[in-house]
């Protein structure tokens, strides 16, 4: 029996959207009952890329992920419809013939993963591409276009799978259920810049990330005078301290509740 698993590196993902666009390639204009029918053309999209902005200034960064239905071990969509059913290798699928003008299924996802076909009044979401694997192929669409090893699909019951690997040496993989999995997640940053006037940028300043006097991270600033920590735990708390020869070491507090950036940073 498969066991099936989408890993998705958020870090490795750049928002080319290849597999928001193989998804649509793949179902706008077929129907595949009894897995689902046609995706809308506009309007309704089975992945959707969410993006933030963070920091500011030089320290401005744009994280991103796919989102999709996540096919939960205990679904809610399932409990809250008879058109849905969870398969025993793990895909959660709507029965378009059982679901027609049952708008209340997207209310029923936590993740907002239900998209609605107004041209055939039907909720509808990411399959994993079941007709296909069911035919013999290895990987969904959307797996098949990325470009740069954000989607990785595989079996969990084969021990020869790269994913079940993942999954087996990575706890923050192992410690999520469903087949849809997110790792490698940015975390907070801590960012500055710095100055030895208003006019000069800071180069080669030690920047040591403290936490309770234990030293975490070490880096140096970069020929625009800049530092960055990444990949820091939420809701910790940090000192900063800052040294160049010729000026007074400088010690800054950071609070990881949010992410912190710094525009300018002046030594004296």
């Amino acid at each position: 029996m498969k066991d099936y698993v989408l890993l998705v590196n958020i870090g490795n993902c750049n928002q080319c959207h290849a597999c928001v666009l193989a998804c649509k390639d793949e179902h706008f204009g077929n129907d595949f009952p009894p897995y689902t029918l046609g995706i809308q053309e506009l309007g309704e999209n089975w992945i959707n890329m969410h993006i933030e902005e963070r920091g500011s200034g030089s320290s401005t960064r744009m994280d991103c992920r796919p989102e999709f239905c996540r096919h939960c071990e205990d679904p809610d969509c399932a409990k809250a419809s008879g058109a849905v059913s969870r398969r025993p290798d793990g895909i959660v699928l709507i029965d378009p013939a059982k679901s027609e003008h049952e708008r209340t299924l997207l209310d029923a996802c936590p993740y907002h993963a239900v998209a609605w076909n107004g041209e055939k009044d039907l909720p509808q979401k990411c399959t994993l591409c079941a007709h296909l694997l069911d035919a013999g192929e290895a990987a969904p669409r959307c797996v098949e276009a990325c470009p740069n090893g954000t989607l990785l699909f595989g079996d969990l019951n084969d021990p020869g799978s790269e994913a079940a690997r993942l999954v087996g040496e990575i706890p923050e993989l192992a410690d999520q259920s469903g087949v849809v999995r997110y790792y490698n997640r940015p975390g907070r940053f801590v960012a500055g810049s710095v100055y030895k006037s208003h006019s000069e940028v800071a180069e080669g300043a030690e920047v040591h990330l403290l936490e309770d006097d234990r030293l975490v991270a070490r880096t140096r600033t970069n020929g625009f005078g800049d530092f960055r920590f990444d990949k820091l735990p939420d809701n910790r708390q940090y000192r900063i301290k800052i040294s160049l020869e010729g000026f007074e070491p400088l010690l800054l507090t950071a609070d990881t509740s949010n992410d912190v950036c710094w525009e300018e940073i002046m030594l004296i």
